[in-house]
């Protein structure tokens, strides 16, 4: 595979991660202590830090889905581009982001049991805009993987793309972009805005939604 054949890759690979936070748990704490016994006929109230422990073991559990979700769609996308990139050059794999994005992004959401997709500040495709609780994270420019705590109990996450150098082919200023790209997006894209990114920029998120239960 020639350096030109892989210039499609740089861009999906380009994800900054977060640490998830440990849930330690302990025995015999003073709050738990403290907590008077229940007497015959009571109603059986659980202590608050149970049910914080509980929370936040389900809220961790989600954000391991949504990384699981965000990785799976990462390799999709990347095999994809890659067998398209070997057999036909970056033009005809510019119709796999036109055409079959969306597709694989559906089937990924589906075997993981969550919505998932991409998006940016400046779109290309405009049915990749931003979901409701995504916009304030859109605005604010977040640059490193973000939980959201959703209205229905369920879990928003999403994961940054930063421009690498190979993407300028696609992304970059009028003198970056391929010639042979240019014709490419100008038809299929014309209302495109993703262009004039220059290395390391912010290009977009991915960005995944976990139900709750």
């Amino acid at each position: 595979m020639t350096r030109k054949t892989i210039v499609m890759l740089g861009c999906l690979l380009m994800l900054l991660g977060c640490e998830q936070r440990a849930t330690t748990e302990r025995s015999g704490s003073p709050l738990e202590s403290a907590v008077a016994p229940q007497q015959a006929g009571d109603s059986v109230t659980r202590p608050a830090i149970e049910v914080d422990r509980k929370d936040a073991s389900e809220r961790d559990s989600r954000r391991a889905v949504a990384f699981r979700a965000k990785d799976a769609l990462v390799a999709a996308l990347s095999n994809r581009l890659a067998e398209v990139l070997k057999s036909d050059g970056p033009v005809v794999a510019i119709e796999v982001c036109s055409q079959e994005a969306r597709q694989i992004a559906k089937r990924v959401g589906q075997e993981h049991g969550v919505e998932i997709g991409r998006t940016s500040f400046k779109l290309r495709n405009p049915d990749n805009a931003p979901r409701a609780w995504v916009v304030p994270l859109v605005e604010q420019r977040i640059d490193s993987a973000h939980a959201v705590d959703m209205d229905n109990g369920g879990l928003g996450m999403v994961f940054p793309i930063l421009l690498d150098v190979k993407c300028l082919m696609c992304h970059g200023g009028t003198d970056d972009l391929l010639d042979a790209v240019k014709p490419e997006l100008a038809a299929r894209y014309p209302n495109d805005a993703a262009t004039g990114f220059a290395q390391g920029d912010l290009r977009g998120w991915f960005w995944v939604e976990v139900p709750p239960g």
